[in-house]
């Protein structure tokens, strides 16, 4: 999971790598797997669980869409999964901007010939530890812009390509806002309402044959995760109990493989919230 960090230097927006076939260098290619002729789409793919789920659906034979607001990252993931044979393609976008949604998932959706499954698990975690009463508006508005109008946009733009009847929508919650409180106040609010709005859609979506879930893994060994237990530190956090919670740290591995069994026909009959982790 990714902040929406615009990229320096040239614009990465567009991955002009032609993405049909394997890499001449490749050893190995994905056997047909779960998602063997699926067209997957992984928002916030460039590092963390979204590039280990990048690199799980090519493995379980998807073509892959890497979309973040690290454009150099999400190529690079691309790349990575075309060199383990997988036909993949990136776009820049930041997520709380409409317009880049709509262009980049209308993009992929032409690239890969149509979308069946959209993973998001963009999003960023600001304000660990920060007593409510210390909590900068400009802080709690971003962070509500990221994780809950992000994934908003990115639904609201997704489900005009998903396919009826077997389209898959997964956004990426946590724990924190479902069944505990966070130690950010700004990211629990965030969580608490992602989850709320895929309720939501799963009941406006359901009955045209697209299925939506929340994931709620728990904590995850991610550089988002390790940079918010920083920030938990210096914010006054007891160290005990900052280094416990890096001691139970799960693996992202272990959250992708629950998405890329969420976006396979495998799920056909799972319904509404699956925790992990």
């Amino acid at each position: 999971m990714t902040s929406p960090t615009p990229s320096a230097g040239p614009d990465p927006s567009v991955d002009h790598t032609p993405s049909a076939g394997p890499d001449s260098s490749a050893n190995s290619t994905p056997s047909a797997g779960l998602l063997a002729g699926r067209r997957v789409v992984v928002v916030g793919g460039a590092s963390g669980i979204g590039l280990a789920t990048v690199r799980a659906a090519a493995d379980a034979g998807a073509a892959v869409a890497v979309l973040d607001a690290d454009g150099d990252g999400a190529i690079a993931a691309a790349d990575e999964a075309r060199r383990a044979g997988a036909t993949a393609c990136a776009r820049r976008v930041d997520v709380t901007v409409e317009d880049e949604v709509a262009t980049a998932l209308d993009d992929v959706a032409a690239e890969l010939g149509g979308i069946d499954a959209v993973l998001h698990v963009a999003g960023v975690m600001r304000g660990q530890g920060l007593d409510v009463r210390d909590v900068p508006v400009e802080l709690w508005a971003r962070v509500i812009a990221v994780n809950l109008t992000g994934p908003f946009l990115v639904a609201k733009h997704a489900t005009r390509h998903l396919t009826p009847g077997s389209g898959v929508l997964v956004l990426v919650g946590s724990k924190a806002g479902v069944l505990t409180g966070s130690g950010s106040v700004p990211y629990g609010a965030s969580k608490g309402g992602l989850h709320g709005l895929a309720l939501t859609l799963d009941r406006q979506l359901r009955p045209q044959g697209i299925r939506v879930h929340t994931l709620c893994p728990g904590d995850i060994d991610t550089p988002l995760m390790r940079r918010s237990l920083d920030e938990a530190r210096a914010n006054g956090t007891d160290g005990g109990r900052v280094a416990a919670i890096e001691a139970a740290l799960g693996r992202p591995e272990d959250v992708a493989s629950a998405l890329v069994l969420l976006a396979s026909p495998a799920s056909d009959g799972v319904v509404g919230t699956v925790h992990s982790g």
